[in-house]
């Protein structure tokens, strides 16, 4: 433009900058100003602006050429240039969609494109229109600026304005930050622009590198924006001195008290942030120069602010902070988001930026809940609810809305849609001939060549319609009928149609209106619309809606449904292995109360990285071990180097380039590598690696590195552990950083924004703010342990330090499996190293410290030496097979194996676990006192850990203390518990906590691998024990199908530990879609019930009551707090948030539940859904009881994410997972996963059933947690078969210890026997434990015995009397009497110069009811002398050979404790007396005494008996059999257990 031309220029922001800018450009007299003033309109209109500048004077009622209040009214000529004076808020509203009248219709079709200058602080605030313009089909005309101007908005048309204003301008290059030279266009072009502001009187730099000067302004802004905005100081409060002259005050300034402080604090703080931005300008290529950005900057910066502001003239504020102060949004995205984006994609730390980010973005200004949401219309719709009448098995609606709770204000990642009343209509779209249709690149591209042809134009298509590429098309319009569009197909690679090419033929025929009043009508909630279905014109708009990212020659990729992905504009994250991840957006329509949404998110995935194919599937199989090349080659896009010419390979060959040859017309039969070597003159360079076959029907074997990998393409295969990870890395991404993401690039990319065709035609439009609605914060749970009260922060976790576990397990006869793997940096060396058995003391002490009950006796340790890795064996089978060997090869099975893993490999990981838990049944220990009806006790043997990381000393006390965690469950303790306030309704009833959950086979599965499923619950009134019961069942089926039985195996145990039925059954049900619910109800609800059916009891039917909720992970609803003090430190939403407003469901009863702190990244809530609900829980008693049950998992010590019932289902399918690892890699028998058809998924599901192997169907684990790496709450009663019946006092009897015998009947009270043993303390006051069992001559038998110590004198012959009470009738009676039987003489004891453990059998024809307990265990001075009543099974002396008196018998056993001989000869005594009496009775048994607990531990695992007290307190025990042999119970002096 020629500046003595006079032009049409617009002006779109009428602020403070807007202001002075129209004033220099009416000053210049060479254009016409039109200014749009959106907010402030009126004021100018009528009154003009006032102007107070030092620069340019005063100035009232100072008037554009022209003004409107929009950009649209505007739009009615052709402009020279744009000025952008708008604040830059991308997260609120974006450049392009203010200036959407002028980038679209009908403006682009009747005039040019002017350029557009852009006034806006910050950095990348051009991105936006650039793409904008460019989606348009126009080159884009873009001047950047850097802005120099102190000025400040006093009121809507009142501007004050100093003397500074100096504006550096230059051509906005597309992600270029480093051209120093323009072209002769560009400078053209700005040389005119700078003609026009310097006669308007501004200062005007042209600068060709104007990004660079951007980046050094925003250092200001960076710094020192901040500082003020933050702390609400202007910035003389830095640097002025306090005024000399009273009469001449001013405010702020360096206060005396403070002044040093600033100088040694906060002067340096901002020092070293601005050198942060250094370190980024280097990394973005500017020099340490003056034609850069020196590294003098950061001082340069700070002295040039010290000098504007150290005078008492100085009444200038940061426009930043003006706008907090005025609860305006601020432009913290522009200024720091995209500094820390920058930063990011470069590898750059930036922390104290960072936190200055994270800081600023809780000040975008008042959140407002959506005004739908205020009016009390939400809450008279649900009182509405209560005149509905259900039938049984009705979703149930909502009762009501949560009020428990701190009251919160959240943003929602969801977006006002606004759809017309009139109806669309949906078309079905077939395709003739069907040849190549099948494939969706086809598809495709006949489609596009559809909307380039003149018969889309011609019949009303073009911009009237949207469609899926595939078979549906939704128009905006009625269609004529028959409508056929034909396409004459030709490949992206070649020029054009052929006259004897295929040529395709396109039917749309109508199918149907779809109704938009009526999906209006069920917004609102009225009643008569409550089961209609909205899901038709829901997949219309999602259709409508995915129009433009997903739309031919679009640079979007569409990967599955409703996610879009584009290329970034940065480099791609690297994954490895041929792969790099890109971000993507997700948008799903959602209806909620009273408006229609759009949930949009962002999203990750994988894509192929372009390049050699070869190449490529080499790094791609090195990356992981296990990774096989055919999964990464099939289905990718290639382009032949030899030819050019694209194919799609279809699989990996088993054969290489010198193995396979075939026939040719020209050299006859000939190798692959021979045939290019003479066809192609190419020497391949690696011959040895298997050919890709690229052919149809017929095989077309080709090189790899022969094929490039085109662009643009995801990666469908399963990823490796590898790429997981590194994926989530990329992916996890602070909250502001995905909010931001979501709000600007989000919206433009997916067409929302600007309103992209062809939402016009449907009448569609979307807000661009995201929701606000209402959320509470509910407080934790109280946690219980045995000792000390942690304190639960506020991330929902708490530590170890200072407590003890609830009831700590006894870690004993535990052994090591050290695996040595080739991984000699982090393995220990051997079995010998020290530092293993430095380690293994470490965690022992560990366990001790947290209140574990340890011996001293080191562990066994066993070292497995693994084969070498072998491509053969993918899944590592011979390993295995060698820790099989290993762990059979101990002389006796441990209560642990802590198995020592050389490295992260998940195929030695599921193996392990396979193994035990289906094969060896680890769990299945030594000696078993247990008869024909008693289950077996087992626990999980195994626990693995890291050599890496549990030798590691940084950090090695917090991995002890979560490996003590698994393993006190392991052994039976229980970690931690509920308050008792937060077990009230839990016990109100017996209760059944159940979780559900099914896994599918993944990417990559041998085609049919089963699914598998999982049904978890609790069985304990602590809630604590979650047994499960595991099936597999039909490839990918979502329902389980053999439930009934299932939950009947769960209901038959919770019934022998609790001898009741659940009254109330709570489903946690883990998994379900959306569109599964009603599923759920009508199958899986009946099959619960079906399993309740088999507790009928004649005219007693067991009907409890079951209420189901679906808990969903797979959803894209995100929240972000509105204000700092309800935020964590990233930024996400406070444990406990709870949200029922606003973007739930409008009838019927869920939430949004986020009960756990977020470790990384975005948190994301558990969607809860009640589906059927018996019970009848309001919204404050379901939310609150999830919320206090997700701090319930006992492997961690915070909260979790998801309810701990579905937690642990969906841990239990992950260990069902280890037993069909090989299929679900891919592997079957025939050693691929390309087979296909229904008999060979038949015979892939034999092959599962095999692998299988039952399950976890052996005694050991059956009715355990073995899927949890730690387990048991409590410990359990032998077997299942014992009953809680009271808590009795009963009296002590102890026979006098030394001196002289007293009579048979001598009875001391306990005060007088307490001092030789500590124990009576303990035992006075504790509860028995009992069972009554129906006997096969029918009649019940109830058996206690008292709690009587047995210590039997040196000299006396006669044994101190049992109290037996021996008492028929209903259990539920209390004892009525007790029956005393005083012994007769058994044996004699002459010899007392020794102290002895004596094993006495009493051979007693007499029913147990009328004579003594048959065995006794007792603890003497002397050895016991054989007698024709009794035999001596075992004696061992103690050390000490002294004279008895009781103290001394107390030291006498802590000599037995300590005698390496003590458990060898109980193992014996017991095998040998009682082998060949009691069938039933295992051998191996060992009886041990240690640290004060009684054991027995048998093949089926006998627990703990329970703790006595000091390790001097054990006194005695009393095992008793029947007058048939068979064991009915033993005595201890702590508890009574009876086995029957």
């Amino acid at each position: 433009m020629a500046a003595t031309k006079v032009q049409d220029v617009l002006l779109v922001g009428y602020g403070a900058v807007g202001a002075i800018y129209a004033l220099v450009l009416q000053r210049s007299g060479l254009v016409r100003v039109t200014a749009v003033a959106r907010s402030n309109y009126d004021a100018v209109q009528e009154h003009g602006f006032r102007i107070e500048s030092t620069k340019y004077g005063v100035i009232n009622g100072c008037r554009p050429d022209r003004i409107f209040r929009s950009v649209a009214a505007a739009a009615d000529r052709a402009y020279s240039y744009v000025f952008i004076a708008s604040k830059a808020i991308p997260e609120r509203v974006a450049t392009p969609a203010i200036l959407k009248p002028l980038i679209s219709a009908p403006y682009v079709d009747e005039y040019p494109q002017p350029t557009y200058v852009i006034l806006q602080n910050g950095l990348g605030v051009e991105t936006d229109l650039y793409h904008s313009i460019k989606d348009i089909g126009k080159e884009p005309s873009i001047v950047s600026t850097a802005l120099w101007v102190n000025t400040n908005l006093l009121q809507p048309n009142v501007a004050e304005h100093g003397n500074l204003n100096r504006l550096i301008i230059g051509v906005y290059r597309h992600n270029d930050f480093t051209t120093v030279t323009n072209t002769p266009t560009e400078a053209a072009l700005l040389e005119d622009l700078s003609a026009v502001l310097t006669a308007g009187g501004t200062d005007i730099i042209i600068a060709p590198d104007v990004q660079r000067h951007k980046f050094s302004k925003n250092f200001w802004n960076v710094a020192f924006s901040s500082f003020s905005t933050l702390t609400r100081y202007r910035l003389p409060a830095l640097f002025r001195e306090p005024p000399s002259d009273s009469s001449k005050p001013y405010t702020p300034y360096v206060s005396p008290t403070t002044a040093h402080l600033i100088k040694e604090y906060t002067i340096p703080a901002i020092r070293a942030t601005l050198a942060e931005l250094v370190v980024l300008a280097r990394a973005l290529g500017y020099p340490d120069s003056r034609d850069g950005i020196p590294s003098t900057l950061p001082d340069e910066v700070i002295e040039n602010t010290r000098k504007l502001h150290v005078g008492p003239e100085s009444f200038h504020k940061p426009s930043m902070m003006i706008d907090a102060e005025k609860d305006q949004p601020i432009e913290v995205e522009v200024i720091f988001g995209a500094v820390v984006r920058l930063a990011q994609e470069r590898g750059v730390s930036l922390p104290r930026v960072e936190m200055l980010y994270a800081l600023l973005i809780f000040a975008p200004g008042p959140a407002t809940i959506d005004a739908r949401l205020s009016d009390k219309s939400e809450s008279a719709l649900v009182a509405s609810f209560k005149g509905i009448k259900l039938d049984r098995d009705d979703i149930p609606l909502r009762p009501d809305f949560g009020t428990r709770g701190k009251q919160v204000k959240l943003r929602a990642n969801f977006f006002p849609v606004k759809i017309p009343k009139r109806p669309l209509y949906e078309y079905e779209v077939t395709i003739s001939p069907t040849n190549r249709t099948a494939m969706r690149r086809v598809r495709r591209r006949i489609f596009q060549l559809a909307e380039q042809s003149s018969d889309w134009r011609h019949k009303g298509l073009q911009g009237n319609v949207a469609h899926d590429h595939s078979s549906k098309l939704i128009s905006a319009k009625k269609l004529d009928q028959p409508l056929r569009v034909k396409v004459p197909f030709f490949d992206e690679d070649e020029d054009g149609p052929t006259p004897n090419g295929p040529e395709y033929t396109l039917t749309i025929q109508y199918s149907r209106d779809i109704d938009t009043q009526g999906l209006l009508s069920y917004l609102e909630g009225q009643s008569q619309y409550r089961g209609y279905d909205i899901l038709p014109v829901i997949s219309a708009l999602n259709v409508v809606l995915s129009a433009y990212p997903n739309r031919s020659g679009g640079s979007g990729v569409m990967v599955g449904r409703n996610r879009f992905f584009f290329p970034s504009e940065a480099s791609p994250a690297i994954l490895g292995g041929g792969l790099e991840a890109w971000k993507g957006f997700y948008s799903s329509v959602r209806p909620s109360h009273n408006q229609l949404m759009v949930n949009v998110n962002v999203c990750t995935t994988a894509f192929y990285t372009p390049g050699n194919l070869a190449r490529a599937m080499v790094d791609f199989q090195e990356f992981s071990f296990g990774a096989r090349g055919n999964a990464f080659v099939k289905g990718v896009r290639i382009k032949t180097t030899h030819l050019g010419y694209k194919k799609t390979v279809k699989s990996l060959a088993s054969f290489n380039a010198r193995q396979h040859s075939f026939e040719t017309d020209e050299y006859g039969k000939v190798t692959v590598e021979n045939y290019f070597k003479r066809k192609y003159k190419i020497t391949l360079k690696q011959p040895d690696l298997p050919l890709v076959d690229v052919g149809g029907t017929k095989a077309n074997y080709l090189p790899a590195e022969l094929c490039e990998i085109l662009p643009n393409q995801p990666f469908r295969g399963k990823l490796t552990d590898e790429h997981t990870a590194s994926m989530i890395t990329y992916a996890a991404k602070p909250p502001n950083i995905n909010a931001t993401s979501i709000v600007n690039r989000g919206l433009n990319e997916l067409g929302f924004r600007q309103g992209a065709g062809p939402l016009g035609a449907f009448g569609i439009s979307i807000g661009t703010e995201m929701a606000v609605v209402p959320g509470r914060i509910l407080p934790p749970p109280g946690i219980k342990y045995g000792a000390g009260t942690p304190q639960v922060d506020d991330r929902a976790s708490w530590n170890l330090r200072n407590v003890r576990f609830a009831k700590g397990a006894s870690l004993s006869n535990w052994a090591v499996l050290l695996i040595k793997d080739g991984n000699n940096r982090d393995e220990f060396s051997s079995t010998s190293d020290p530092e293993l058995m430095k380690t293994m003391k470490g965690f022992a002490d560990m366990c001790k410290n947290s209140g574990m009950n340890v011996n001293n006796v080191p562990p066994v340790v066993l070292q497995c030496d693994l084969p070498r890795k072998d491509r053969s064996d993918l899944t590592r089978a011979q390993a295995i097979g060698a820790i099989r060997d290993s762990l059979r090869s101990m002389k006796s099975k441990p209560n642990l194996v802590l198995v020592l893993l050389s490295n992260g490999d998940k195929h030695i990981y599921s193996g392990i676990k396979h193994l035990c838990d289906s094969y060896l049944d680890l769990g299945k220990q030594s000696f078993s006192l247990f008869n024909r009806f008693t289950e077996h006790i087992t626990f999980p043997a195994t626990v693995c850990v890291h050599s890496a990381k549990i030798r590691k000393e940084k950090g090695q006390l917090q991995y002890f203390a979560n490996v003590a965690l698994k393993v006190n469950m392991k052994l039976g303790g229980v970690n931690h518990a509920l308050d008792q306030a937060n077990m009230i309704w839990l016990k109100q009833m017996p209760t059944m906590l159940m979780g559900i959950d099914v896994t599918h086979p993944g990417p990559g599965s041998t085609k049919g691998t089963p699914s598998i499923a999982a049904v978890v619950a609790s069985c304990d009134t602590s809630f604590a024990q979650y047994p499960a019961s595991m099936v597999i069942q039909e490839t990918k089926k979502e329902m389980v199908t053999n439930l009934a039985k299932l939950v009947g195996e769960r209901l038959v145990l919770f019934q022998k530990r609790n001898q009741s039925l659940p009254q109330r059954i709570l489903v946690y049900r883990d998994g379900v879609s959306e569109g599964q619910f009603q599923i759920v109800v009508d199958e899986e609800l009946p099959a619960i019930r079906q399993a309740c059916t088999q507790f009928d009891k004649g005219k007693s039917p067991y009907r409890p009551k079951i209420t189901i909720v679906i808990c969903g992970k797979r959803h894209h609803t995100r929240f972000f707090p509105t204000e700092a003090e309800n935020a964590d430190r990233d930024g996400n939403p406070k444990p406990g948030t709870v949200v029922d407003r606003g973007v739930t469901a409008i009838y019927h009863f869920d939430f949004f539940l986020q009960a756990h702190g977020g470790l990384q990244g975005t948190t994301r809530p558990t969607h809860y859904y009640v589906v059927h609900d018996d019970i009848g829980f309001k919204a404050d008693e379901l939310q609150g009881l999830t919320n206090a049950v997700s701090y319930m998992f006992a492997r961690a010590t915070k909260a979790v994410s998801l309810v701990s019932p579905a937690y642990y289902a969906d841990l239990a399918c992950e260990r069902g997972r280890c037993y069909l690892h090989r299929l679900l890699q891919g592997i079957g028998s025939s050693g691929g996963s390309t087979r296909s058809g229904q008999d060979d998924e038949e015979q892939v599901f034999r092959e599962a059933t095999q692998m299988w192997h039952n399950g976890v169907s052996g005694p050991a684990l059956k009715d355990t947690m073995f899927y949890f790496i730690g387990t048991n709450r409590e410990w359990y009663k032998m077997g299942e078969a014992l009953y809680e019946i009271s808590s009795i006092r009963w009296d002590i009897e102890i026979a006098m210890v030394g001196g002289t015998a007293p009579s048979s009947d001598a009875t001391l009270s306990a005060s007088e026997s307490m001092q030789p043993f500590k124990c009576v303390n303990a035992l006075k006051n504790a509860t028995f434990y009992s069972r009554t069992m129906l006997l096969n001559h029918g009649i019940r038998r109830l058996l206690l015995f008292s709690r009587n110590v047995h210590l039997l004198s040196p000299t006396t012959t006669t044994r101190p009397s049992f109290q037996i009470t021996n008492y028929l009738g209903r259990r539920d009676h209390h004892v009525t009497q007790f029956l005393r039987y005083s012994t007769q003489d058994k044996a004699s004891f002459t010899d007392s110069s020794r102290t002895g453990l004596f094993y006495h059998l009493v051979d007693s024809p007499t029913p147990l009811s009328q004579t003594e307990p048959a065995f006794a265990l007792s603890f003497l001075k002397t050895p016991p002398a054989q007698s024709n009543s009794s035999t001596v099974i075992g004696w061992l002396p103690a050390t000490s050979t002294t004279g008895c008196s009781g103290g001394e018998v107390g030291a006498g056993l802590d000599d037995f404790r300590e005698n390496p001989a003590f458990r060898d000869l109980l193992h014996e005594a017991i095998k040998n007396g009682l082998e060949n009496q009691v069938d039933e009775i295992q051998t191996n048994g060992a009886l041990q005494l240690q640290e004060g607990w009684m054991h027995i531990h048998d093949d089926r695992n006998i627990p703990p008996l329970g703790r006595i007290g000091d390790p001097d307190d054990i006194i005695a025990t009393v095992l008793v059999r029947d007058s048939k042999a068979r064991l009915l119970g033993f005595l201890t002096s702590h508890n009574l257990i009876w086995v029957l």
